[in-house]
């Protein structure tokens, strides 16, 4: 029996999509891009398996601020990172807490550039037990700051 080629590079395709798929899945739940108007507040709870992580994006543009804060039931390493023109920046980084509290302000940072992607907030489990985590955040224009919509 002949398959035709043109069948087997559509398989091959598949196949290899769902390995890149649990590849990018394994041990994380992906990231959720959220676009809220200010004086929204975000709030979740979730579980990270063990060497896995969770990231949660959100657009934060100039003019806007957001605090957060987040209790963990173990240490995890926690970041707030973004993709700038030409690298990773990283406004808050800890490592070993169990909780976290602050606030982020892209116009306080000198390599914040209006193209950029989104703020994520990102846990990291590196136990060998699953972590649960509640969070919130909420994002708020600054006094004297109109932010046009997009």
């Amino acid at each position: 029996m002949v398959i035709p080629i043109r069948l087997v590079n559509v398989v091959s395709l598949l196949l290899l999509l769902i390995v890149m798929w649990g590849c990018t899945t394994s041990g994380s739940k992906g990231s959720m891009i959220r676009e809220k108007e200010a004086g929204t507040m975000v709030q979740d709870r979730f579980t990270v398996k063990p060497s896995g992580s969770y990231e949660e994006c959100i657009a934060l543009r100039p003019g806007q601020t957001v605090e957060y804060d987040f209790n963990a039931s173990s240490f995890v390493n926690f970041n707030i990172h973004y993709h700038g023109e030409k690298d990773l920046y990283y406004p808050v980084t800890n490592e070993g807490v169990m909780m976290g509290r602050g606030m982020v302000d892209p116009s306080t940072h000198s390599y914040f550039t209006p193209e950029q992607e989104y703020y994520c907030l990102m846990w990291e489990n590196r136990g060998i037990e699953p972590v649960e985590i509640s969070y919130r955040c909420t994002m708020t224009d600054k006094p004297g700051m109109h932010r046009m919509k997009e």
